[in-house]
């Protein structure tokens, strides 16, 4: 190591942690985007439910009733 320079070896370890570092916040980069995704669809699944119509037949004595999907009846 002529002048306080690094070897070839030692700049490759580094490179090597340093991208393995990399990966790992690439990883979970992907892992959180991938939550988000999961729960935008349960959000826009949840909001079409909710914008639904459910027709409840018409029984013996009873009027047939039109219910929101986020009816609780």
């Amino acid at each position: 190591m002529p002048g306080g320079d690094m070897s070839d070896l030692d700049k490759n370890r580094a490179l090597v942690d340093w991208l393995r570092y990399q990966l790992r916040q690439a990883e979970n980069r992907v892992q959180e985007l991938e939550v988000k995704e999961l729960q935008e669809q349960r959000a826009r699944e949840r909001a079409r439910a909710e914008q639904s119509w459910k027709i409840q037949p018409k029984r013996s004595g009873e009027t047939a009733m039109l219910h929101r999907g986020g009816c609780c009846l």
